[in-house]
């Protein structure tokens, strides 16, 4: 994945509104670039683990994650990583 489209994704990520159809596969490609492991746990869910081995189960409906609750839950899980919306620059 491109760095356009990471800080994309990112910007994404941070925007207020929050979003609802963020895609799936930017999200897994932007996580991978930083360095989180991500795990399919069961169906529709995704296990994604930091270097500190905090981790984030999210719910993925089809190709994107379109809830308002999981997308503030990856918001303050990358926080909690040092990645903010300062760091799309």
């Amino acid at each position: 994945m491109g760095e356009h489209k990471i800080k994309k994704t990112l910007k994404q990520i941070f925007s207020h509104p929050i979003p609802t159809n963020i895609e799936w596969k930017n999200i897994e490609n932007l996580l991978e670039h930083k360095g989180f492991k991500i795990e399919n746990t069961k169906k529709n869910h995704m296990k994604i683990k930091s270097n500190s081995g905090q981790e984030l189960v999210l719910i993925v409906h089809g190709h994107e994650i379109n809830s308002k609750d999981e997308i503030v839950k990856l918001k303050h899980f990358l926080q909690e990583n040092g990645i903010s919306e300062e760091s799309i620059l």
